[in-house]
């Protein structure tokens, strides 16, 4: 057993994924930190202690990509028992690590830290940070992650710069995020940015309901609060802090979002300090826009264009990383989307807000996990190969006869079958004739992607013969 006089476990790092409502993307899960604290006696056992009154613990999570997502967020720490709970985080599916675990008082001393790899206190600890983890639907996951006191040592010892944290005594105002439903107005889950001159004083996701926003700010200071929701356009507001303030008299500010075509653009360097242009394009076949398109790259920059019947869209972004874009406006003139590599990586691709897409391509380009069509019933054209893909149905799209779905690594085969079955169903159900259905594995073998269920390939043959179907590669 290590030599440790004080140790706390954080026993479990619990991610409780809400479900999926239909036509909506995943509700983001809940991350809670749960500390029970002892002192070491002997190698044989511990006696319990407690944390300071009125403690609170900041955390750093990041992407694995490197895109931070909570920077030294303070979070409340609740007594139950012998053991303490954390108010909940929330987060979206993915895999993170965890780079900063702080325990301070009330005062915003920190007394207790977890030490970081190469540290001259990581010794004392089984696993010093980062410690990685993942968060995904329906799915618990549990990390564990020791702390000591910080007593006589150093920040350097533990790899911090130093143990500064904020101590916010008071929200600063409340917030309440809506989206249109069907039922008129409901609550919204959304990604929340305060800014300064470029700086990001909070970064939280935050849960569907009213929301206190609390930052280390100057009354007279000019801040921006920027929301982000997938499928919604980017909120933007600037605002003088004290005067903000006036406005809301106690009230919570309301924000209404707007549908909006949305992705995570992700650009990539082509030398030191380099990024390539990340373009993507959009042809109005579903007719003349009434309004131009406004894009909000999501590093700031934000654009209007409009052009009756063809655009093109590009942007240099600073630096390699992850960028939430929404493009809104008269989003049902769009007939075609295209994100093709090597013009732009994508992810988190969201197409809700285009009834009237025909053709949507995102080849080589990357799309997430899912990608949802179900609201997108006109789409004749679907191009997602070598995309990494994983779900998506066809069950909303009886118009769709274009398919390329090769080169995805790792396609479920259950997913597949239901896609074939789905296609069938419609051309049976609508005589469609002469469709494209291109399914190569990955591999360069000339095989399909699978293996595919004795029903499936039946199906596939009766698209072959009796429908006058391609399918690619020809088993037939």
């Amino acid at each position: 057993m290590k030599k440790l006089s004080w140790l706390f476990y954080v026993a479990s790092l619990a991610v409780t994924m809400m479900g999926c409502r239909e036509n909506e993307p995943a509700v983001p899960g809940k991350i809670r930190f749960t500390l029970s604290a002892g002192v070491v006696t002997d190698p044989a056992g511990r006696t319990l202690a407690s944390l300071p009154q009125g403690a609170s613990v900041y955390v750093s999570i990041r992407r694995v990509s490197g895109d931070e997502v909570y920077t030294l967020q303070q979070v409340t720490l609740l007594k139950m028992g012998d053991a303490y709970v954390s108010e909940p985080l929330t987060l979206p599916g993915g895999n993170y690590e965890l780079t900063d675990f702080l325990v301070s008082n009330a005062a915003g001393d920190v007394v207790y830290a977890t030490p970081k790899e190469g540290a001259d206190m990581a010794s004392w600890v089984d696993d010093p940070l980062p410690v990685a983890f993942a968060v995904s639907d329906d799915a618990l996951a549990q990390v564990e992650v020791e702390v000591v006191p910080v007593g006589i040592h150093t920040p350097e010892q533990f790899g911090y710069v130093s143990f500064r944290v904020n101590v916010v005594p008071y929200p600063f105002f409340k917030l309440s995020v809506f989206r249109p439903d069907s039922a008129g107005l409901a609550f919204s889950a959304a990604h929340a940015y305060v800014v300064e001159s470029g700086d990001t004083l909070y970064n939280r996701l935050l849960p569907a309901r009213t929301n206190d926003v609390a930052f280390s700010g100057n009354p007279e200071g000019t801040y921006t609060l920027v929301l982000n929701v997938p499928g919604h356009a980017t909120y933007r507001r600037t605002f003088v802090l004290q005067e903000l303030l006036a406005e809301l008299n106690g009230e919570p500010l309301q924000v209404t979002l707007v549908e909006a075509l949305t992705f995570t653009a992700l650009p990539y360097a082509s030398g030191p300090d380099i990024t390539e242009p990340y373009i993507f394009w959009i042809s109005m076949e579903a007719g003349v826009p009434q309004t131009p398109f406004t894009i909000d790259w999501g590093d700031g920059t934000v654009e209007q264009l409009y052009d009756p019947t063809y655009l093109q869209f590009g942007h240099r972004y600073p630096a390699v990383g992850r960028y939430h874009v929404s493009v809104s406006g008269d989003l049902a003139s769009v007939g075609r989307l295209g994100i093709v590599f090597p013009w732009g990586v994508n992810d988190d691709v969201v197409v809700r807000a285009l009834p009237e897409l025909i053709s949507l391509s995102l080849a080589w380009a990357g799309v997430g996990d899912s990608l949802d069509i179900s609201q997108n019933t006109k789409l004749e054209s679907l191009g997602l190969n070598s995309t990494g893909i994983q779900y998506f149905n066809v069950r909303n799209n009886p118009r769709l006869t274009y398919i390329e779905l090769s080169d995805n690594v790792g396609f479920p085969p259950a997913v597949l079958n239901e896609i074939i079955g789905d296609v069938y169903h419609h051309a049976v159900a609508r005589h469609t004739s002469e469709g494209w259905l291109e399914l190569d594995a990955p591999d360069g073998s000339e095989t399909m992607i699978g293996p595919l269920s004795v029903t499936a390939v039946d199906q596939l043959r009766q698209l072959h013969d009796e429908y006058g179907w391609t399918i690619v590669p020809d088993p037939f």
